[in-house]
Protein backbone atom coordinates (compact mmCIF):
# COMPACT_ATOMS: atom_id res chain seq x y z
CA UNK A 1 0.00 0.00 0.00
CA UNK A 2 1.43 3.46 -1.26
CA UNK A 3 3.03 5.77 1.53
CA UNK A 4 -0.26 9.03 2.00
CA UNK A 5 2.72 11.87 2.25
CA UNK A 6 3.85 9.61 -1.02
CA UNK A 7 0.57 10.13 -2.34
CA UNK A 8 0.05 13.58 -1.43
CA UNK A 9 3.45 14.30 -2.72
CA UNK A 10 2.94 13.29 -6.10
CA UNK A 11 -0.46 15.14 -6.18
CA UNK A 12 1.76 18.35 -5.71
CA UNK A 13 4.41 17.12 -8.25
CA UNK A 14 1.72 16.76 -10.70
CA UNK A 15 -0.40 20.55 -10.05
CA UNK A 16 3.27 22.11 -10.27
CA UNK A 17 3.94 20.32 -13.51
CA UNK A 18 0.27 21.18 -15.00
CA UNK A 19 1.05 24.49 -14.04
CA UNK A 20 4.10 24.95 -15.68
CA UNK A 21 2.76 23.30 -18.78
CA UNK A 22 -0.39 25.49 -19.06
CA UNK A 23 1.83 28.98 -19.10
CA UNK A 24 4.13 27.23 -21.69
CA UNK A 25 0.58 26.58 -23.87
CA UNK A 26 -1.21 29.36 -22.76
CA UNK A 27 0.66 32.19 -20.03
CA UNK A 28 -2.24 34.17 -18.84
CA UNK A 29 -4.34 30.97 -18.33
CA UNK A 30 -6.09 31.77 -15.05
CA UNK A 31 -5.77 28.24 -13.53
CA UNK A 32 -1.78 28.79 -13.49
CA UNK A 33 -2.09 30.87 -10.13
CA UNK A 34 -4.49 28.58 -8.41
CA UNK A 35 -2.21 25.91 -9.06
CA UNK A 36 1.21 27.66 -7.95
CA UNK A 37 -0.53 28.79 -4.68
CA UNK A 38 -1.75 25.55 -3.63
CA UNK A 39 1.28 23.96 -4.47
CA UNK A 40 3.11 26.70 -2.41
CA UNK A 41 0.27 26.46 0.02
CA UNK A 42 1.50 22.65 1.02
CA UNK A 43 5.19 22.72 0.33
CA UNK A 44 6.70 26.41 0.51
CA UNK A 45 10.00 25.09 -0.31
CA UNK A 46 8.62 24.85 -3.95
CA UNK A 47 8.94 28.37 -4.77
CA UNK A 48 10.19 28.37 -8.27
CA UNK A 49 5.74 28.57 -8.08
CA UNK A 50 6.84 32.24 -7.13
CA UNK A 51 8.62 32.39 -10.33
CA UNK A 52 6.06 31.37 -12.57
CA UNK A 53 3.52 33.71 -10.44
CA UNK A 54 5.64 36.22 -11.39
CA UNK A 55 6.02 35.47 -14.89
CA UNK A 56 1.90 35.04 -15.68
CA UNK A 57 1.30 38.27 -13.88
CA UNK A 58 4.12 39.82 -16.96
CA UNK A 59 2.17 37.91 -19.46
CA UNK A 60 -0.95 39.13 -18.13
CA UNK A 61 0.21 42.82 -18.33
CA UNK A 62 0.76 43.21 -14.56
CA UNK A 63 4.63 44.34 -13.78
CA UNK A 64 4.38 45.59 -10.83
CA UNK A 65 2.96 42.51 -9.16
CA UNK A 66 5.62 40.39 -10.94
CA UNK A 67 8.47 43.05 -9.91
CA UNK A 68 7.48 42.67 -6.44
CA UNK A 69 7.07 39.08 -6.22
CA UNK A 70 10.70 38.43 -8.36
CA UNK A 71 12.48 41.14 -5.97
CA UNK A 72 11.14 39.48 -2.94
CA UNK A 73 12.50 36.10 -3.85
CA UNK A 74 15.75 37.18 -4.46
CA UNK A 75 15.66 38.86 -1.24
CA UNK A 76 15.44 35.13 0.15
CA UNK A 77 18.95 33.85 -1.76
CA UNK A 78 17.24 30.18 -1.39
CA UNK A 79 17.89 27.70 -4.64
CA UNK A 80 15.98 29.85 -6.82
CA UNK A 81 17.96 32.87 -6.69
CA UNK A 82 19.43 32.69 -9.70
CA UNK A 83 16.16 31.85 -11.86
CA UNK A 84 14.44 34.64 -10.15
CA UNK A 85 17.42 36.92 -10.56
CA UNK A 86 17.23 36.53 -14.60
CA UNK A 87 13.45 36.33 -14.70
CA UNK A 88 14.06 40.26 -12.94
CA UNK A 89 16.97 40.95 -15.32
CA UNK A 90 14.45 40.45 -18.62
CA UNK A 91 11.51 41.57 -17.08
CA UNK A 92 13.38 45.17 -16.10
CA UNK A 93 14.55 45.20 -19.93
CA UNK A 94 11.09 44.07 -21.23
CA UNK A 95 10.11 47.62 -18.97
CA UNK A 96 12.88 49.57 -20.74
CA UNK A 97 14.37 50.11 -17.38
CA UNK A 98 17.46 49.77 -19.43
CA UNK A 99 20.31 50.43 -16.64
CA UNK A 100 18.76 48.07 -14.13
CA UNK A 101 18.47 45.34 -16.31
CA UNK A 102 22.15 46.03 -16.72
CA UNK A 103 22.68 46.05 -13.21
CA UNK A 104 20.86 42.73 -12.81
CA UNK A 105 22.79 41.32 -15.52
CA UNK A 106 25.77 42.18 -13.90
CA UNK A 107 24.72 40.28 -10.48
CA UNK A 108 23.63 37.65 -12.88
CA UNK A 109 27.40 36.89 -14.20
CA UNK A 110 28.71 37.44 -10.74
CA UNK A 111 26.49 34.96 -8.97
CA UNK A 112 26.40 32.27 -11.91
CA UNK A 113 28.92 29.23 -11.34
CA UNK A 114 29.69 29.26 -15.26
CA UNK A 115 28.89 32.22 -17.89
CA UNK A 116 26.32 31.18 -20.57
CA UNK A 117 26.30 33.14 -23.93
CA UNK A 118 22.55 33.72 -23.12
CA UNK A 119 23.76 35.62 -20.24
CA UNK A 120 26.35 37.27 -22.05
CA UNK A 121 24.10 38.41 -24.73
CA UNK A 122 21.77 39.91 -22.41
CA UNK A 123 24.06 41.85 -20.84
CA UNK A 124 25.03 43.10 -24.15
CA UNK A 125 21.83 43.86 -25.03
CA UNK A 126 21.77 46.23 -21.82
CA UNK A 127 24.48 47.59 -22.29
CA UNK A 128 23.66 49.01 -25.86
CA UNK A 129 20.25 50.27 -24.68
CA UNK A 130 22.53 52.23 -22.00
CA UNK A 131 24.06 53.96 -24.90
CA UNK A 132 27.47 52.26 -24.54
CA UNK A 133 27.00 50.96 -28.08
CA UNK A 134 30.72 49.38 -29.33
CA UNK A 135 31.17 47.98 -25.48
CA UNK A 136 27.37 46.08 -25.70
CA UNK A 137 27.73 45.29 -29.56
CA UNK A 138 30.79 43.47 -29.11
CA UNK A 139 29.51 41.94 -25.96
CA UNK A 140 27.13 40.43 -28.18
CA UNK A 141 29.34 39.37 -30.56
CA UNK A 142 31.11 37.62 -28.04
CA UNK A 143 27.79 35.71 -26.95
CA UNK A 144 27.42 34.28 -30.30
CA UNK A 145 31.03 33.31 -30.35
CA UNK A 146 30.99 31.38 -26.86
CA UNK A 147 27.64 29.77 -28.09
CA UNK A 148 29.84 28.15 -31.07
CA UNK A 149 32.05 27.17 -28.84
CA UNK A 150 29.64 25.61 -26.19
CA UNK A 151 26.43 24.86 -27.51
CA UNK A 152 26.78 24.29 -31.02
CA UNK A 153 23.13 23.08 -31.76
CA UNK A 154 22.01 26.73 -30.80
CA UNK A 155 24.22 28.71 -32.86
CA UNK A 156 21.60 29.01 -35.30
CA UNK A 157 19.11 30.95 -33.10
CA UNK A 158 22.03 32.79 -31.18
CA UNK A 159 22.94 34.75 -34.83
CA UNK A 160 18.95 35.15 -35.02
CA UNK A 161 19.50 37.38 -32.11
CA UNK A 162 22.41 39.00 -32.61
CA UNK A 163 21.17 39.96 -35.38
CA UNK A 164 17.41 41.10 -34.14
CA UNK A 165 18.94 43.06 -31.37
CA UNK A 166 21.49 44.68 -33.68
CA UNK A 167 18.69 45.92 -35.66
CA UNK A 168 16.51 46.99 -32.52
CA UNK A 169 19.34 48.88 -30.75
CA UNK A 170 20.13 50.73 -34.28
CA UNK A 171 23.42 49.59 -35.31
CA UNK A 172 24.79 50.81 -38.26
CA UNK A 173 23.98 48.98 -41.52
CA UNK A 174 27.77 48.27 -42.08
CA UNK A 175 27.56 46.49 -38.83
CA UNK A 176 24.27 44.87 -39.23
CA UNK A 177 25.06 43.28 -42.97
CA UNK A 178 27.21 40.46 -42.34
CA UNK A 179 25.48 39.52 -39.10
CA UNK A 180 22.15 39.40 -40.64
CA UNK A 181 23.90 37.42 -43.60
CA UNK A 182 24.95 34.80 -41.52
CA UNK A 183 21.47 34.82 -39.35
CA UNK A 184 19.37 34.66 -43.08
CA UNK A 185 22.31 31.96 -44.52
CA UNK A 186 21.86 29.69 -40.57
CA UNK A 187 17.76 30.46 -41.18
CA UNK A 188 16.63 31.80 -43.87
CA UNK A 189 12.87 31.38 -43.10
CA UNK A 190 13.98 34.11 -40.80
CA UNK A 191 11.25 36.85 -43.03
CA UNK A 192 12.21 40.01 -40.85
CA UNK A 193 15.56 39.59 -40.54
CA UNK A 194 15.52 38.45 -44.60
CA UNK A 195 13.85 41.86 -45.50
CA UNK A 196 16.03 44.07 -43.41
CA UNK A 197 19.36 42.32 -44.96
CA UNK A 198 17.67 42.93 -48.03
CA UNK A 199 17.46 46.96 -46.94
CA UNK A 200 21.04 46.89 -46.11
CA UNK A 201 22.12 45.77 -49.38
CA UNK A 202 20.26 48.28 -51.08
CA UNK A 203 22.24 51.20 -48.66
CA UNK A 204 25.12 48.99 -49.83
CA UNK A 205 24.09 49.64 -53.32
CA UNK A 206 23.60 46.11 -54.25
CA UNK A 207 20.16 46.40 -55.47
CA UNK A 208 20.07 43.31 -57.11
CA UNK A 209 20.55 41.25 -54.29
CA UNK A 210 18.06 42.86 -52.22
CA UNK A 211 15.69 42.07 -55.12
CA UNK A 212 16.39 38.57 -55.26
CA UNK A 213 16.17 38.50 -51.39
CA UNK A 214 12.90 40.69 -51.37
CA UNK A 215 11.19 38.56 -54.13
CA UNK A 216 11.46 35.30 -51.96
CA UNK A 217 10.18 36.71 -49.21
CA UNK A 218 6.88 38.41 -51.08
CA UNK A 219 6.26 34.65 -52.39
CA UNK A 220 5.68 33.14 -49.29
CA UNK A 221 3.99 36.63 -48.06
CA UNK A 222 2.93 39.09 -50.97
CA UNK A 223 1.10 41.47 -48.34
CA UNK A 224 4.43 42.15 -46.07
CA UNK A 225 4.24 45.95 -46.47
CA UNK A 226 7.92 46.32 -45.43
CA UNK A 227 9.17 43.70 -48.32
CA UNK A 228 6.71 45.66 -50.67
CA UNK A 229 8.46 48.93 -49.63
CA UNK A 230 11.83 47.33 -50.56
CA UNK A 231 10.88 45.99 -53.69
CA UNK A 232 9.35 49.68 -54.66
CA UNK A 233 13.04 51.00 -53.99
CA UNK A 234 15.05 48.00 -55.45
CA UNK A 235 12.58 48.73 -58.57
CA UNK A 236 13.77 52.45 -57.96
CA UNK A 237 17.53 51.19 -58.71
CA UNK A 238 17.01 48.76 -61.12
CA UNK A 239 14.91 50.20 -64.07
CA UNK A 240 16.86 52.89 -64.56
CA UNK A 241 19.92 51.07 -64.71
CA UNK A 242 18.43 48.32 -66.85
CA UNK A 243 16.96 51.45 -69.37
CA UNK A 244 20.50 52.65 -69.14
CA UNK A 245 19.17 56.00 -68.31
CA UNK A 246 21.39 56.18 -64.47
CA UNK A 247 24.68 54.27 -63.54
CA UNK A 248 25.23 52.73 -59.84
CA UNK A 249 27.20 55.27 -59.43
CA UNK A 250 25.10 57.85 -60.34
CA UNK A 251 22.38 56.29 -57.85
CA UNK A 252 25.30 56.09 -54.56
CA UNK A 253 25.90 60.02 -55.95
CA UNK A 254 22.20 61.32 -54.34
CA UNK A 255 22.57 58.57 -51.47
CA UNK A 256 19.19 56.83 -52.42
CA UNK A 257 21.30 53.68 -50.23
CA UNK A 258 20.88 56.01 -47.17
CA UNK A 259 17.69 57.01 -47.80
CA UNK A 260 16.22 53.29 -48.39
CA UNK A 261 17.89 52.04 -45.00
CA UNK A 262 16.36 54.88 -43.29
CA UNK A 263 12.54 54.31 -44.65
CA UNK A 264 13.41 51.12 -43.44
CA UNK A 265 13.78 52.27 -39.81
CA UNK A 266 10.87 54.45 -40.10
CA UNK A 267 8.72 51.92 -40.86
CA UNK A 268 9.49 49.47 -38.37
CA UNK A 269 10.00 51.82 -35.37
CA UNK A 270 7.31 54.45 -37.10
CA UNK A 271 9.79 57.67 -37.17
CA UNK A 272 8.82 58.94 -40.35
CA UNK A 273 8.47 62.61 -40.31
CA UNK A 274 4.81 62.62 -39.97
CA UNK A 275 5.00 60.34 -36.85
CA UNK A 276 7.66 63.08 -35.66
CA UNK A 277 5.69 66.06 -36.30
CA UNK A 278 2.56 64.42 -34.77
CA UNK A 279 5.08 63.83 -31.72
CA UNK A 280 6.10 67.79 -31.47
CA UNK A 281 2.25 68.45 -31.37
CA UNK A 282 1.73 67.02 -28.65
CA UNK A 283 4.52 68.77 -26.31
CA UNK A 284 5.28 72.02 -28.24
CA UNK A 285 5.64 74.62 -25.97
CA UNK A 286 2.97 77.53 -26.54
CA UNK A 287 5.05 79.90 -27.90
CA UNK A 288 6.40 77.80 -30.92
CA UNK A 289 3.11 76.47 -31.64
CA UNK A 290 1.86 80.28 -31.87
CA UNK A 291 4.12 81.42 -33.98
CA UNK A 292 3.70 78.62 -37.04
CA UNK A 293 1.26 79.18 -39.59
CA UNK A 294 -1.83 77.56 -40.78
CA UNK A 295 -1.07 74.63 -43.03
CA UNK A 296 -1.12 74.52 -46.74
CA UNK A 297 -3.81 71.97 -48.14
CA UNK A 298 -2.54 68.88 -49.06
CA UNK A 299 -2.35 69.28 -52.74
CA UNK A 300 -0.61 72.90 -52.77
CA UNK A 301 2.17 71.46 -50.25
CA UNK A 302 3.02 68.65 -53.07
CA UNK A 303 2.75 71.37 -55.68
CA UNK A 304 5.45 73.70 -54.11
CA UNK A 305 8.79 73.41 -53.63
CA UNK A 306 9.26 73.01 -50.40
CA UNK A 307 8.89 69.70 -47.90
CA UNK A 308 4.90 68.28 -48.80
CA UNK A 309 5.08 66.53 -45.29
CA UNK A 310 5.96 69.63 -43.08
CA UNK A 311 3.78 72.55 -45.35
CA UNK A 312 1.10 69.90 -45.25
CA UNK A 313 1.63 70.38 -41.30
CA UNK A 314 2.54 73.69 -41.21
CA UNK A 315 3.27 76.70 -44.11
CA UNK A 316 6.20 78.09 -42.63
CA UNK A 317 6.70 80.07 -39.51
CA UNK A 318 6.39 84.24 -38.78
CA UNK A 319 10.07 85.96 -39.05
CA UNK A 320 12.04 86.32 -35.97
CA UNK A 321 10.64 83.27 -33.93
CA UNK A 322 13.18 81.04 -35.18
CA UNK A 323 14.73 81.21 -31.73
CA UNK A 324 11.80 79.39 -30.23
CA UNK A 325 12.89 76.01 -31.74
CA UNK A 326 15.83 76.39 -28.84
CA UNK A 327 18.52 75.06 -30.70
CA UNK A 328 20.83 77.80 -30.27
CA UNK A 329 20.30 79.33 -34.22
CA UNK A 330 17.39 81.59 -35.02
CA UNK A 331 16.14 79.33 -38.31
CA UNK A 332 12.93 79.09 -38.86
CA UNK A 333 10.10 77.53 -41.02
CA UNK A 334 9.91 78.67 -44.69
CA UNK A 335 6.58 78.59 -46.43
CA UNK A 336 5.93 76.89 -49.83
CA UNK A 337 5.36 80.90 -51.21
CA UNK A 338 9.20 81.86 -49.45
CA UNK A 339 11.01 78.32 -50.89
CA UNK A 340 9.31 78.44 -54.80
CA UNK A 341 10.15 82.25 -54.78
CA UNK A 342 13.81 81.34 -53.45
CA UNK A 343 13.73 78.74 -56.55
CA UNK A 344 12.37 80.72 -59.22
CA UNK A 345 15.24 83.34 -57.71
CA UNK A 346 18.41 80.90 -58.26
CA UNK A 347 16.69 79.84 -61.57
CA UNK A 348 16.66 83.22 -63.10
CA UNK A 349 20.25 84.85 -61.91
CA UNK A 350 22.38 81.37 -60.48
CA UNK A 351 25.52 83.95 -60.62
CA UNK A 352 23.71 85.84 -57.75
CA UNK A 353 23.44 82.40 -55.61
CA UNK A 354 26.97 80.76 -56.28
CA UNK A 355 26.09 78.22 -53.64
CA UNK A 356 23.33 76.88 -54.95
CA UNK A 357 23.37 74.40 -57.84
CA UNK A 358 19.46 73.68 -59.15
CA UNK A 359 20.66 71.78 -61.90
CA UNK A 360 23.39 69.42 -60.43
CA UNK A 361 22.11 68.75 -56.98
CA UNK A 362 19.27 67.95 -55.17
CA UNK A 363 18.26 69.91 -51.95
CA UNK A 364 14.87 71.22 -50.30
CA UNK A 365 15.28 74.54 -48.49
CA UNK A 366 13.32 74.00 -44.76
CA UNK A 367 14.53 76.60 -42.65
CA UNK A 368 16.20 79.92 -42.90
CA UNK A 369 17.63 82.49 -40.31
CA UNK A 370 17.20 85.25 -42.59
CA UNK A 371 19.96 86.23 -42.87
CA UNK A 372 21.76 84.00 -45.70
CA UNK A 373 22.01 80.55 -43.95
CA UNK A 374 19.31 77.84 -44.28
CA UNK A 375 18.77 74.48 -43.35
CA UNK A 376 18.34 71.78 -46.43
CA UNK A 377 17.23 68.31 -47.54
CA UNK A 378 20.02 67.38 -49.36
CA UNK A 379 22.34 64.20 -49.88
CA UNK A 380 21.18 61.04 -48.61
CA UNK A 381 17.83 63.05 -47.33
CA UNK A 382 20.30 64.38 -44.47
CA UNK A 383 19.54 67.99 -43.37
CA UNK A 384 22.55 70.49 -43.72
CA UNK A 385 23.20 74.00 -42.74
CA UNK A 386 24.12 75.79 -45.89
CA UNK A 387 25.44 79.10 -44.91
CA UNK A 388 26.60 82.69 -47.15
CA UNK A 389 28.98 81.68 -50.48
CA UNK A 390 32.23 81.20 -49.13
CA UNK A 391 31.08 79.49 -46.03
CA UNK A 392 31.29 75.86 -45.86
CA UNK A 393 28.26 73.39 -45.45
CA UNK A 394 27.57 71.21 -41.90
CA UNK A 395 25.34 68.21 -41.44
CA UNK A 396 22.85 69.14 -38.71
CA UNK A 397 21.22 65.81 -38.56
CA UNK A 398 20.63 62.58 -40.62
CA UNK A 399 17.56 63.61 -42.09
CA UNK A 400 14.42 66.02 -41.13
CA UNK A 401 12.52 63.45 -39.65
CA UNK A 402 15.34 63.10 -36.91
CA UNK A 403 16.17 66.59 -36.71
CA UNK A 404 12.09 66.83 -35.48
CA UNK A 405 12.55 63.46 -33.17
CA UNK A 406 15.02 65.70 -31.57
CA UNK A 407 13.25 68.80 -30.64
CA UNK A 408 10.58 66.11 -29.36
CA UNK A 409 13.04 64.77 -27.26
CA UNK A 410 14.32 68.34 -25.99
CA UNK A 411 10.89 69.23 -25.14
CA UNK A 412 10.02 65.98 -22.80
CA UNK A 413 8.50 64.00 -25.43
CA UNK A 414 9.14 60.45 -26.48
CA UNK A 415 12.15 59.34 -28.54
CA UNK A 416 10.72 55.92 -30.11
CA UNK A 417 14.06 55.92 -32.12
CA UNK A 418 16.71 52.81 -31.66
CA UNK A 419 19.52 53.96 -29.49
CA UNK A 420 22.05 53.63 -31.89
CA UNK A 421 20.63 56.31 -33.72
CA UNK A 422 19.62 58.95 -31.67
CA UNK A 423 22.65 61.87 -31.27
Amino acid sequence: MTDPSDTERAAIERDRDLAWELYEAQPQHPLIPQLARSVLARVPEFTGMIVLLAMHHEACGEVEPARRLLRDLVGRRDRQFLNALRELRDLEYGDQNYAEALRLADLVLQEAPETTWRDLMDRGSALAFVEHLEEGWQQIDDAVDLCARIDPDRYGGALGQRATLLLASGAPPERFLPAAEEAVAADPSETLLATTLAYAYLYDYRPDRAAELLGRVLREDPTDELAQGGMTVARAFLDPIERGAATIEEIRAVGMGEIAWRRMRDMIFETALDEALAALDAVMPAGLAGSLRPPLDPETAKASGGDPTVLAWHDGQEPGAGDRWGIGEPFRLMSGREVDEMDDAIERDPDAWPQWDSEGEYYSQILTDDAGAYLIEGWGGRLYRRGPAGTAGTEVAPSLADWVWDRVAAFGGQDPRPVGSRR
